[in-house]
């Protein structure tokens, strides 16, 4: 298999997106010093947070399954899972955001 220069270059660069964007998150997830150095107003929501991440990390897992396999079962199974997540974070994001706010504030978590 023959790899150009730009793919190359453009699979690193998306590698190191990920790379900093999974850290950045649990830096705000663990509240760190740059949790801290956010206003409360500007953080973003720790639901949302968590369930991109685990959706990032689902996607992680079945893709690279899928780069494999791309014929097994396995494969279309862990794909069609990641499909119907991503549908269901991003329906929750965009419709239920004030249900789901509402549901974290009467359970006495912390929303942001």
């Amino acid at each position: 298999m023959s790899w150009h220069i730009a793919t190359v270059a453009v699979v690193i660069l998306l590698i190191a997106f990920a790379i900093s964007a999974v850290a950045l998150s649990i830096m705000i997830l663990s509240r760190g010093k740059l949790y801290e150095r956010l206003s409360p107003e500007t953080r973003p929501r720790r639901w949302i947070l968590i369930s991109v991440v685990a959706l990032f990390a689902e996607f992680v897992i079945a893709f690279s399954v899928w780069m494999m396999w791309p014929d097994a079962l396995v494969s279309r199974v862990l794909l069609g899972a990641f499909g119907v997540a991503f549908f269901l974070v991003g329906f929750t994001i965009r419709l239920l955001t004030p249900q789901v706010d509402a549901y974290v504030k009467r359970k006495g978590w912390q929303l942001r």
